[in-house]
């Protein structure tokens, strides 16, 4: 059992007040951490805290370390120039890489103005000090943590430790541990902050049950990253990391015992990247927010970008201006908070503060309050309040970060800026709708330039309407509407993207790509992708995009989703006119293929699940595929009509769909009118004959609507039904005509009249009730009249 952890309580100390007995060599490097007067300087940071800031920023200007040494990526030292830049903060450094075998990520490092890395990157410059990142590239641990926050506090947040103390002290969470050890403490001092930081972290370490393969390797790197400065320069070098890593740093310098400092191996086999970057984005405070759900450090950055702005104005902090405007949010939400409802909410959050030994109300204080005092009875249910998400939405606050011009933006970002500029499509502070016509060669640029940017979900452009490529319904017209806005989102979500690529075609198809792998059993939403591809432009149809959808082909195990996909490759090969995939042979290719696969399917299926309509539509695809891409489709020629033949035959498949197969072979001229007759003979019970009509006339409503002997045959059979076997049969009889048209209805009645030698010399009148409720009068007034001659009360002739 590891040093610490014989017991349920915390060991050495339950709180910042150390109450339970400390062990010596735990007093010895805590004393050690603590101490400033050291050639190496340990500093303890919560990643965004403005308590830790503030005490950072004193100590860098009262003691002018010779250097400071920063938890932050090394990989972006050479550019550490830009972020003296005048950006307006929150921002972040954003590394992203591409590996050889297509995997593509990022992660963000997020400076708020009250960030202590931020506080000592800018005091560090002000005094000319040497300011460095020591941390190992994220790239290089990526495999082994995928905590895409860097600066998440995630190793506090998890430890048992920090659950006992807790409990021990009556907070919810981390975030209220750390507020009561640290942040609400106005009368904080250096020495204090120290000495509570680093016996939390230190005993949090110790009650890991195992310290990360990322962590030690990190750490590895830092203290070598440490030992380097301690060559180079000759005076006191400050370390500011996560208090985390704090005594492991001071372990593996200078001889300490403390869990995960072994010597480190380094990776059997390290990633071979394709591509790496990393550059500055723009940031907000809702991304940094952890209540929104990002994977982020802090809740409520707006509280404590107040509490910083307080303190930098040399102010007590007041929770007065955060009331009012949670007031002003209520308002504008169309609220109605009474003045009795905020004397109670000022109420109880003093006395919360009180009963939580704090001299001024807050965070928790108020959120606690303002549930208590204005949220009524929407918790209790479950429900969402807005009361309640207007106070949290003042907390987090609207801060949106921009990057100063001169600002190295990654080669994607360039592309993207000079090709919408060059389209004139450059976003503005107003918002515009833009039409094209996509038959216009100036129109359709502009399509495939906007298309592009919605793959990569750039932020600011939005497709408002227009042709439908994927349902196809009314292709008279090709055209689309976009509506242009400018969006604070524009620039980050461009930098984000460029894990996929330097350039924007790469980086579309890169994008499809790996969306398709998302879909891993479906073909028809690959094939989806593939039709938004080609409305980026062919080029974006990239060789590891048709590959992936030729294996979901292969391996589809549905066949009205290969169907469907059959039916996307068909609008590509066969009818595109706008964006000119129209004949590829490599669409083609795989055309082919996806025909032969859902042909297989329609063979093998048995009673399927699918609803009938889209088992008919299924079908429809497959008649129109043989007729339009025959090219294609030779070798499959003879095999089609077999397939068709063997569906008919088989007794366990659907009658709807035995009777799509009868109608396809006869709209293909395979099958004569009296095999059609001889095949309907097969389907006169009532629970089948509207189920084969139904399949039959979907697939052969241009034949059948002009042989007479078809429509007597149905009439025929119609008779032979007792009432209520037509009662039965009367729903799906009538869905089966549903696909002939009124004029082609009446063509058909009028055969039938003919050949009854009937010719009624005015129209037939109209029933006064639907023929549904006919139908059961019928079955009633047969029961009747059977009912009456089982008993001998019909009416005699005399």
């Amino acid at each position: 059992m590891k040093r610490g952890m014989s017991s349920d309580k915390p060991p050495g100390t339950a709180s910042p007040e150390h109450s339970a007995p400390v062990g010596a060599d735990d007093q010895r490097l805590v004393e050690r951490l603590c101490a400033v007067t050291q050639r190496v300087v340990y500093f303890p940071v919560r990643h965004h805290s403005p308590a830790a800031a503030r005490l950072l920023a004193e100590f860098i200007d009262a003691r002018r370390p010779a250097a400071v040494l920063i938890e932050g990526p090394s990989d972006f030292q050479p550019y550490f120039a830009e972020l003296q830049l005048p950006h307006e903060l929150p921002i972040a450094i954003y590394s992203y890489f591409r590996t050889d075998d297509g995997d593509r990520r990022g992660a963000y490092y997020p400076f708020s103005e009250y960030s202590p890395e931020w506080q000592a990157i800018t005091h560090a410059a002000g005094l000319g000090i040497e300011a460095r990142f020591i941390d190992l590239p994220w790239a290089e641990v990526a495999d082994m943590d995928r905590v895409t926050h860097r600066y998440a506090d995630a190793e506090l947040r998890r430890g048992r430790y920090v659950r006992a103390v807790c409990d021990r002290l009556g907070v919810e969470d981390f975030d209220d541990l750390w507020d009561k050890i640290v942040e609400s403490d106005g009368g904080l001092d250096l020495a204090d902050y120290l000495r509570r930081v680093h016996w939390l972290c230190w005993h949090t370490r110790l009650w890991e049950a195992e310290i990360s393969q990322a962590d030690q390797r990190r750490e590895a790197f830092m203290a070598g990253q440490i030992a380097a400065a301690l060559a180079e320069f000759s005076g006191q070098l400050l370390v500011v990391t996560g208090g985390f890593h704090s005594s492991a740093l001071a372990a593996r310098l200078e001889g300490f015992e403390c869990p995960g400092t072994a010597p480190v191996e380094s990776a059997e086999s390290p990633p071979s990247f394709a591509d790496r970057g990393i550059a500055l984005t723009t940031y907000s405070y809702e991304r940094l927010d952890n209540l929104a759900g990002y994977d982020a450090g802090m809740p409520s950055p707006g509280f404590y970008d107040h509490a910083w702005q307080s303190q930098s104005r040399g102010e007590a902090f007041s929770h007065a201006p955060l009331v009012r405007q949670i007031v002003a949010g209520l308002r504008s939400r169309k609220q109605t908070v009474s003045t009795a409802d905020l004397i109670a909410l000022e109420t109880s959050a003093r006395a919360l503060a009180a009963l939580r030994g704090r001299e001024q109300v807050w965070r928790r204080d108020l959120v606690d309050a303002a549930t208590s005092a204005l949220v009524k009875d929407e918790l209790q249910y479950g429900c969402r309040s807005q009361l309640l998400d207007a106070v949290h939405d003042v907390l987090r606050g609207n801060r949106r970060g921009m990057l100063a011009d001169g600002t190295r933006r990654p080669p994607l970002v360039v592309d993207i800026k000079r090709q919408l500029e060059q389209a004139e499509l450059e976003l503005s502070r107003g918002a515009r709708e833009v039409e094209l016509d996509l038959l216009e060669p100036v129109d359709r640029n502009k399509s495939r330039l906007l298309h592009a940017l919605a793959v990569l979900q750039i932020a600011g452009y939005q497709r408002k309407g227009g042709t439908d490529f994927l349902a196809r319904q009314d292709l008279t017209r090709l055209w689309e509407v976009w509506r242009l806005g400018w969006s604070p989102e524009f620039e980050a979500t461009a930098i984000e993207a460029a894990r996929y690529g330097v350039s924007l075609d790469e980086a579309v198809a890169a994008r499809l790509t790996e969306l398709a792998a998302i879909d891993e059993r479906s073909a028809a939403r690959a094939a989806a992708l593939l039709v938004q591809a080609a409305q980026v432009g062919v080029e974006a149809i990239s060789a590891p995009l048709l590959a992936r959808l030729e294996s979901l082909v292969l391996e589809e195990a549905e066949f009205t989703a290969a169907a469907e996909a059959l039916g996307h490759l068909l609008f590509l090969y066969c009818h595109d006119e706008a964006f000119g995939a129209a004949r590829l042979p490599r669409i083609g290719d795989l055309l082919a293929q996806t025909f032969a696969r859902a042909l297989w399917l329609l063979d093998s299926l048995g009673q399927s699940t699918q609803p009938p309509k889209e088992l008919l539509q299924a079908m429809h695809v497959l008649l129109e595929a043989y007729e339009r891409a025959a090219d294609v489709l030779a070798d499959s020629a003879d095999e089609f009509a077999v397939v068709l033949e063997r569906v008919e035959g088989d007794g366990f498949k659907p009658a709807q769909l035995r009777g799509a197969a009868l109608g396809m072979l006869w709209t293909l001229g395979k099958a004569a009118p009296e095999s059609v007759l001889d095949h309907m003979r097969l389907f006169t019970r009532a629970e089948q004959l509207g189920d084969f009509l139904t399949g039959l006339f979907a697939l052969a409503r241009e034949v059948a609507q002009r042989h007479p002997q078809l429509v007597q045959s149905i009439d025929h059979a119609l008779l032979e039904l007792t009432s209520e076997e037509f009662q039965q049969t009367l729903p799906s009889m009538r869905l089966a005509f549903t696909y002939f048209t009124p004029r082609e209805k009446h063509y058909m009645l009028s055969t039938l009249f003919e050949s009854l030698g009937l010719q009624p010399t005015q129209p037939l009148a109209a029933l006064k009730v639907d023929a549904q409720t006919a139908a059961a009068a019928l079955v009633l007034e047969e029961k009747l009249f059977a009912a009456l001659a089982q008993y001998g009360l019909e009416e005699s002739e005399t």
